[in-house]
């Protein structure tokens, strides 16, 4: 909810700027300058390519958003929880690193389920890692049945 109020918020925020930036290219009223009638006349040469430019613009900016949304949604950690003498722990399958969770970690876990994870990495010390869960992307089910059907199916 947060999280859409946020994005509504900046929708409103942009759309106020960018019509802010339009009226103050429009020359009439009384904001003119003295010894102007306040009419709108184009420029000789008409206005050339800026359409193409202005098209280029907007799709480098939707492209520009679309790699944005897609790399910020993904899941930083993806692994099974398991049971450690410091708390649970998460194996990582991407680095292969174990990782601590916090206990202040605002998503709860059990051990023998495999989630993908969004939050912030640390490097304690030594090798040591620990992973503050901030949001749970995704829920995997438990560890055991999907490494015991990929081994009846012979994957790895």
């Amino acid at each position: 909810m947060r999280k859409t109020v946020a994005q509504f918020t900046s929708l409103i925020v942009l759309l106020a700027v960018g019509s802010g930036t339009a009226l103050a290219q429009y020359g009439g009223g009384s904001m003119g300058s003295p010894g102007t009638t306040g009419v709108y006349t184009a420029p000789k040469g008409g206005y050339g390519g800026s359409g193409a430019a202005i098209g280029i613009g907007v799709g480098a900016a939707a492209g520009a958003g679309a790699a944005f949304w897609a790399l910020h949604r993904r899941p930083n950690v993806v692994g099974c929880v398991q049971h450690s003498e410091r708390g649970n722990a998460l194996l990582n399958e991407k680095d292969g690193k174990l990782y601590q969770l916090t206990p202040d970690s605002d998503v709860v876990l059990k051990p023998g389920e495999r989630v993908a994870l969004k939050g912030k990495k640390t490097e304690e010390y030594s090798g040591k890692y620990s992973f503050y869960a901030s949001r749970l992307v995704k829920d995997y089910g438990a560890c055991e049945a999907t490494r015991t059907s990929a081994a009846a199916t012979g994957g790895n």
